[in-house]
């Protein structure tokens, strides 16, 4: 994994505020000197047609002022919304773009060469709902890149320790977690991994064998082991979330047209519905 700038997708307001001043944290704890601010806007289109079909010229002027009108005042916005967060360490680059899809990022990760993107959450639902609702969802669906979701002020800037939740059932090696160990190391953070037995299937030294395999593959020497035996996913991540406080939690997105496997397979519904802190979702191709 290879972070050379952030990405921030911004809609100018509140959340957008939390999430910059997150990334201007993270940018000087993994040692980085640019973040992106894109805002990305959706161009109007006015157009009337004359009884033959022809397009009236006046409406399409008017759709031409709007832009212009919108372009120019969100550029203004956004370069306010720079000066607020302006700090000696970080260059803040300023991009407004027309764009037909919000959530189709990956254009402009190549355009600006950056590495990862942060993104701030308008719901205000239940963390897997915010996940299957349809911007977060759409993003995370088309991003080819890894991403933090940030829905709310983070307790802490500093991720010190991450936790992230393995289904060993898909063996020792899982595409995402290279991600996420490079990712731990940028950072010098400690990595948990968590495991949660609800089933039969395995015990848990099973458990403990497997996740000690995927530490040893992957040259990983600041872990820890979690194992929890609970019926539900969901209580056992909240538990194991308010016992061991982590900064950060991290999962593994199975690629494109597979969000409901999110972590542990199918059993995702019910996963952390209340999570408060930020989330690193890497790539599983």
């Amino acid at each position: 994994m290879h972070v050379n700038k952030l990405l921030i997708p911004t809609e100018l307001n509140e959340l957008s505020d939390i999430v910059v001043d997150f990334s201007i944290d993270l940018a000087k704890q993994i040692q980085i000197k640019e973040i992106v601010l894109l805002n990305l806007l959706i161009p109007a289109h006015v157009q009337a047609l004359t009884a033959s079909g022809e397009a009236i010229d006046a409406h399409g002027k008017l759709a031409m002022q709007l832009n212009n009108s919108m372009m120019t005042r969100h550029k203004e916005l956004l370069k306010r919304q720079a000066r607020r967060h302006a700090n000696p360490d970080i260059e803040i680059k300023t991009v407004v773009k027309f764009t037909t899809s919000k959530s189709d990022l990956n254009h402009y990760m190549k355009e600006f060469n950056t590495g990862l993107i942060v993104s701030g959450s308008q719901d205000n639902l239940s963390f897997m709902q915010l996940l299957f609702g349809s911007s977060t969802e759409k993003m995370i669906r088309k991003i080819d890149y890894p991403i933090i979701i940030i829905k709310e002020e983070p307790v802490s800037h500093q991720i010190r320790e991450i936790a992230l939740a393995i289904d060993i059932s898909e063996g020792e090696d899982q595409p995402g977690i290279d991600e996420v160990i490079a990712f731990a190391r940028m950072l010098n953070a400690r990595l948990q991994l968590v495991n949660v037995i609800t089933n039969d299937k395995h015990d848990a030294s099973v458990a403990i064998d497997t996740l000690q395999a995927i530490a040893r593959k992957n040259n990983v020497k600041n872990y820890g082991i979690n194992v929890l035996e609970n019926y539900s996913l969901e209580d056992a991540l909240h538990s194991f979330s308010r016992r061991q406080n982590p900064d950060m939690i991290a999962l593994l997105n199975q690629g494109k047209g597979k969000l409901h496997k999110l972590i542990f397979g199918s059993h995702t519904e019910d996963v952390l519905k209340e999570v408060d802190k930020p989330v690193f979702i890497s790539k599983m191709y």
